[in-house]
């Protein structure tokens, strides 16, 4: 009897212990098949994701003339009872990082219920679509028993790939430079002009400091590439019938309004008379 006691508290000491990492490695695995799923949602002849695609890019242009921030709420996570770990449309890209083996779907905005969820875009800076001076912060909580996040963004070495795919294209970057930080200092993830950046975000073990990882745009070989300038795009140009249409409405508003002038001239001169 002692025997089995014995057998039975070992078996379910050695469940607790290795259910936090069988968790991450689910979890992990489940991320990255909803990220293949999504990246084959990615990149259609989608009109949806063509104006949400607009919209990012005229989002970006405007960002830099006044760029503002927004810390996001990234710590270390002791439990995980407060996850949500549910998928919708504010997916706008996914992030993958080879060299980790990780492959998550990307949130908009990095606010305490989308963090819950995996990694979102810092609020105030670029989103992941790369362009001349962009700077697409993606952040992540760390250390949470149950996955893995961005727990380990640390190993990372200088050129190592980082892969985003968004509603149009496939970004390739790679590491170039890490940084320590306050939470406070926000200009850590400040556009560079000139630059097409990707920056990891997390906080460090104790939870008081910052972790950024800077990557840079490269081709899918790690080549330096000249960040493109993205310019606005043209309105559609009306078709001729268009024009002639517009012209032919004005022509008519201006005969009713000379009409109605002239009536009322006439009818002011019968009345004086």
């Amino acid at each position: 009897m002692n025997k089995w006691l014995s057998v039975v508290l070992f078996c379910a000491g050695l469940f607790i212990c290795l259910y936090p990492l069988a968790a991450k490695v689910y979890y992990n695995y489940d991320m990255s098949q909803e990220s293949e799923a999504l990246n084959k949602q990615f990149q259609v002849d989608s009109d949806d994701q063509k104006n949400r695609y607009i919209q990012f890019e005229q989002y970006n242009r405007q960002m830099t003339m006044n760029q503002t921030i927004e810390v996001p709420a990234v710590k270390v996570k002791k439990n995980d009872s407060d996850d949500e770990q549910m998928f919708s449309d504010d997916v706008i890209a996914t992030v993958k990082i080879p060299e980790l083996n990780l492959h998550y779907p990307v949130y908009d905005k990095a606010t305490p219920a989308n963090l819950n969820r995996g990694v979102s875009r810092v609020e105030g800076t670029s989103y992941p679509v790369g362009g001349r001076s962009t700077n697409s912060v993606l952040a992540a909580h760390s250390y949470s028993p149950y996955h893995e996040w961005f727990t380990h963004i640390d190993r990372l070495k200088n050129g190592d790939q980082v892969i985003i795919n968004n509603f149009k294209e496939t970004l390739y970057y790679r590491v170039y430079d890490r940084v320590i930080v306050t939470p406070d200092k926000v200009e850590a993830m400040a556009v560079r002009q000139g630059k097409d950046i990707l920056t990891l975000l997390t906080c460090t073990p104790s939870g008081a400091e910052r972790l950024l990882i800077y990557a840079e745009r490269t081709t899918k070989e790690g080549k330096k590439v000249t960040p493109k300038l993205v310019l606005p795009q043209p309105m559609e140009e009306k078709s001729i019938w268009e024009k002639m249409k517009v012209l032919s409405d004005s022509w008519l508003l201006l005969s009713i309004a000379g009409l109605l002038s002239l009536m009322f001239i006439d009818r002011l001169i019968r009345s004086r008379s």
